[in-house]
């Protein structure tokens, strides 16, 4: 396994040298992008020759910001907003304004892409800083604003982007109030949106807005999927079924890639730009991303099994108070993404193949077994406190398969790098100068 990580470095390196020489890039500020939905973003970027700056506290997920940090400019920084003690939040003297190396530059950004921004403060804050600073603020969002908007007109089994709606404070409080306690993170996240096109429409700076579905893909933080990931591999032979929500029995989820996010992110970029074309139709917009396919939660166990090779898997119907179910992570149901496909020209990896590339990168790590010892230990942990009683013989169980294969099973890490050739050979060939440079070998 030290020879993959060896591999993925070399795959960068190389894709570094064979960009094209002579042609500017954009100069784009990621906040956030080392963590596990940015960055893909970020090395995708990077790859493509783009001048990138990374501000993020610089916390070491995985081997990501180890990776990233020859090739990047690293603003070290907490944004976190801090709070006085009466509670009020402390926006003049913390988060943003602390950041030494931003406040003492005076680049201009064609692209701010926000992987960071959690909170109404925290946007205001973004927005003042980097006014008449950047030409185009990518902001990454997610469905969870569905879940706090008015109820839809139309009868559609999916939710579109003109869904995310709800009255303003000004017009009815109470109906507003009601809808924000259905979900902390979606009212956050949609008051950001709406205070960015707050000040789109008083003359400021353009952006996009980027909405995720249940984000799924290599090195998670959450480790959510790996949990599942292993569990589904376990069931039949402990007698341990997936639980199945009888509240989401029949419930059809939106699964968003990581790799996909960065090509969806450089291709708002190259639009709002007007490098590629129309940037008119991106402006003040938002886009859903997710795959096309809506498995229900017992088709995504389904849809797991098969590149770990379970020929069946075992459910069971558990209600709510009940049950432990890791997907899906919002209300609303799934969404649609022919917007982003229509204007944005995006184009969504298969589930099928994004989910046996997330399956074999987490063999490695299993089969392995040193290189990300720290990660795989936490995740038993969870394990152990997500399944209660049965938490330690499915430790047990799991340490015992791994062991066994590691004295007969070698991957060859070489023919084992899905995700990287993903990101690689997935190139806006529209955008000028851009694509076809990356070596389809990988």
């Amino acid at each position: 396994m030290a020879g993959v990580a060896v591999h993925s470095t070399a795959v960068l390196s190389l894709c570094l040298l064979l960009a094209p020489q002579g042609i500017a890039g954009w100069s784009v500020l990621v906040l956030g992008g080392t963590g596990f939905r940015g960055h893909y973003t970020t090395e995708r970027l990077v790859r493509d020759g783009h001048n990138v700056t990374v501000i993020s506290r610089g916390a070491k997920y995985w081997d990501v910001f180890d990776r990233l940090a020859p090739y990047v400019t690293h603003w070290r920084c907490n944004r976190t907003l801090a709070r006085e003690h009466g509670g009020g939040v402390l926006r003049k003297s913390s988060g943003l304004v602390n950041c030494t190396d931003l406040s003492k530059s005076d680049v201009f950004f064609d692209a701010v892409v926000d992987f960071s921004t959690r909170t109404l403060d925290e946007m205001k804050q973004a927005i003042e800083v980097f006014r008449d600073r950047v030409a185009l603020y990518v902001f990454i969002s997610s469905h969870a604003v569905y879940d706090v908007a008015k109820n839809r007109t139309h009868s559609e089994p999916v939710l579109f982007e003109s869904d995310a709606e709800r009255p303003g404070r000004e017009i009815s409080p109470l109906d507003r109030w009601n809808l924000k306690g259905r979900s902390a993170r979606g009212d956050n996240e949609l008051e950001c949106e709406e205070e960015l096109l707050k000040q789109y429409n008083a003359g400021g700076f353009p952006y996009v807005t980027l909405r995720l579905g249940n984000v799924f893909g290599p090195k998670e933080n959450s480790i959510r999927y790996w949990l599942l990931h292993l569990w589904v591999k376990a069931c039949v032979a402990l007698t341990l079924p997936l639980h199945v929500d009888t509240s989401l029995v029949n419930t059809r989820i939106s699964l968003t890639y990581t790799p996909d996010i960065a090509e969806a992110v450089l291709r708002s970029i190259s639009r709002g730009l007007n490098e590629t074309c129309c940037s008119e139709k991106v402006h003040g917009e938002a886009f859903n991303l997710a795959c096309e396919e809506m498995p229900t939660q017992r088709e995504l166990y389904n849809y797991i099994g098969e590149p770990a090779g379970m020929p069946y898997v075992e459910t069971i119907e558990v209600s709510r108070n009940h049950s432990v179910v890791l997907y899906p992570d919002n209300l609303g149901g799934p969404i649609s993404v022919t917007k982003a496909q229509e204007v944005l020209r995006w184009s969504p990896t298969g589930l099928n193949k994004a989910l046996r590339s997330v399956a074999r990168f987490y063999e490695r790590i299993m089969l392995e077994g040193k290189k990300h010892k720290g990660q795989i230990e936490f995740m038993y942990r969870k394990m152990k406190a997500m399944l209660g009683e049965d938490g330690p013989r499915f430790v047990e169980w799991t340490r015992a398969q791994y062991a066994e294969r590691r004295k007969t099973e070698l991957y060859d890490e070489l023919d084992d790098e899905d995700e990287d050739e993903i990101v690689l050979a997935r190139s806006d060939s529209r955008r000028p100068g851009k694509g076809g440079w990356a070596p389809e070998i990988f």
